[in-house]
């Protein structure tokens, strides 16, 4: 049996893989519970990205625990219930909710690339925290880019994206109905052809 299947020691990192597992996985529900109630709709769709993502990366480091022969350690973040109430709150308005900007740069992994550096981990997780981090730096970048246009919205300086009117079809919209204008053109003529030879 190989170091990947079974580890005899317990890791240094066990404790790390658990709070990932577990602080993701709560993000996942905060962020969905408040893309359920904001009315900004590109916000919506931003955190709703980002908390399937943060779902993921629960489920993920849940299953190298158990890849490592561990369990999953369970606990209550007494938090957990305020930060809730607060993000599904729809009377608590999308400023009010957002993290201050020092909360948004702060570099959360720097201590995880020292000791991936140093060789603490495994080369399984050492891959699982590459994957990770990149992801979670994506994700961090486009809720920057989401939080700036809400806090441009409530100073006045950026109103919410409305759809353009239109002087009829799209010129994509026209070439569909053209081709499918030519299409039954040709399709008539097929017919009364058929139609003649029956005769």
């Amino acid at each position: 049996m190989s170091s990947e299947t079974a580890v005899t020691q317990k890791p240094s990192y066990l404790g790390l893989l658990n709070a990932i597992s577990l602080g993701e996985s709560a993000a996942g529900v905060y962020l969905e519970a408040w893309a359920d109630v904001t009315p900004n709709e590109d916000l919506a769709n931003t955190l709703r990205l980002v908390a399937a993502r943060e779902r993921s990366h629960g489920e993920v480091f849940c299953r190298r625990i158990a890849e490592l022969g561990f369990s999953l350690r369970r606990k209550v973040n007494p938090q957990d219930a305020a930060t809730l109430a607060k993000l599904s709150n729809p009377n608590i308005s999308d400023l009010e909710k957002i993290p201050s900007r020092s909360d948004e740069e702060s570099d959360a992994f720097g201590d995880i690339r020292r000791r991936m550096a140093e060789g603490d981990f495994d080369p399984m997780t050492v891959n699982l925290m590459n994957w990770y981090i990149a992801e979670e730096k994506d994700s961090g970048r486009r809720l920057r880019e989401a939080y700036d246009c809400v806090r441009e919205m409530a100073s006045g300086r950026k109103k919410p994206a409305k759809m353009a009117p239109q002087d009829g079809p799209s010129a994509d919209a026209e070439a569909m109905m053209a081709c499918m204008t030519a299409g039954f053109a040709r399709m008539e003529k097929t017919l009364e052809k058929l139609v003649k030879a029956s005769k």
